[in-house]
């Protein structure tokens, strides 16, 4: 795992979006974390942020997939 200090979030990207996306990110491995009992390795939110500044979390907008649907 890297240091937080070495993250940065991409070029143009929001980085309240990316604190937004992470805290939702942490709260899912903390839920899968008990049901499974599977340990996860450091910080839960330091794994979160990790994997969204790396794009490994998918995320979308609800408001633009209602309007491509439409």
């Amino acid at each position: 795992m890297a240091k937080l200090s070495s993250l940065f979030p991409p070029a143009g990207s929001n980085k309240y979006e990316i604190a937004i996306v992470a805290a939702r990110e942490a709260r899912r491995l903390n839920d899968w974390s008990r049901r499974t009992g599977e340990p996860i390795h450091g910080k839960v939110t330091a794994v979160a942020l990790e994997r969204t500044v790396h794009n490994e979390v998918p995320y979308g907008y609800e408001e633009a997939q209602q309007q491509t649907e439409q």
